[in-house]
């Protein structure tokens, strides 16, 4: 019998399939792909658990020393009352960072139900800025605001954080305006402005991560889990919408949000 010729060699499937050092080295990379991967993973729940550690530490450390400061016999009522109210406020902190996480999470893991339904914008912020005891707004709808689209309850919390955040950022007590328009065709366009502290430039492209808090002499005072806006925009995308934020330090800022518009 006589051997193939190196035509015959050429054309065999043999040939054509991928050689194994290709193979191999395909392979490679994707393991190198998966591993980098895994990296940068295990580094961001380093750093959530970092940062949720400090999160933890601060009130705890409040809490564990006024109470022991309650258990002294001889403290006088006006210094109980003081250390009480440090409690009350440290609790309440815990309280709200649980939540926040706990929103968080079931957001990211599909576990928050999404209701859609048509409803009443304006109606809801009276809602909301009601519950929050809010006294000076200045509301901007447009006449013809047609209803919104997205889950009713999931919005309202938007509103609530957004509104919370003009009011705590606004000490001189100037008033907070509301508004909302149609933005294009099958949009409409909500905002919380305020005339408060402001942000500062270097830190508003951080201001939607978690736990990120701008560090400035003139809000060290002010008490925060920096969760916030970080479940704002995971609730504003999961109706659809974007979270965009303009601000100027020391003149005030203003956070818009985009919805949907209702059906037909």
């Amino acid at each position: 019998m006589s051997l193939p010729s190196n035509n015959e060699l050429h054309a065999s499937p043999l040939s054509q399939s991928v050689p194994a050092a290709d193979f191999m080295d395909t392979s490679l990379m994707q393991a190198l792909l998966e591993n980098q991967a895994l990296k940068e993973q295990i580094a961001q729940q380093t750093q959530l658990m970092q940062l949720l550690t400090h999160q933890l530490a601060t009130p705890l450390t409040a809490l564990g020393g006024s109470v022991s400061l309650l258990a002294d016999p001889g403290l006088e009522a006006e210094h109980q009352q003081e250390f009480l109210t440090v409690v009350q406020q440290q609790v309440y902190r815990l309280k709200h960072l649980l939540q926040d996480l706990m929103a968080l999470r079931n957001l990211e893991t599909g576990a928050l139900a999404t209701q859609l339904t048509g409803f009443d914008l304006p109606g809801l912020v009276a809602e909301v800025v009601t519950d929050l005891q809010i006294t000076q707004v200045d509301y901007a709808f447009d006449p013809a605001l047609p209803l919104a689209w997205g889950d009713r309850w999931q919005v309202s919390q938007v509103l609530v954080n957004l509104l919370s955040n003009a009011m705590k950022y606004s000490p001189n007590g100037s008033p907070i305006e509301v508004g909302a328009a149609i933005q294009q065709e099958d949009w409409i366009n909500v905002w919380v402005r305020d005339r408060g502290l402001g942000i500062p430039a270097a830190d508003q492209p951080h201001l939607f991560e978690r736990f990120y808090r701008v560090q400035h002499h003139d809000r060290h005072d002010i008490k925060g889990t920096g969760l916030g806006l970080s479940l704002c925009k995971l609730l504003v995308e999961n109706q659809g919408g974007q979270l965009h934020v303009e601000s100027t330090h020391g003149e005030g800022s203003c956070f818009s949000f985009t919805l949907p518009i209702a059906p037909g």
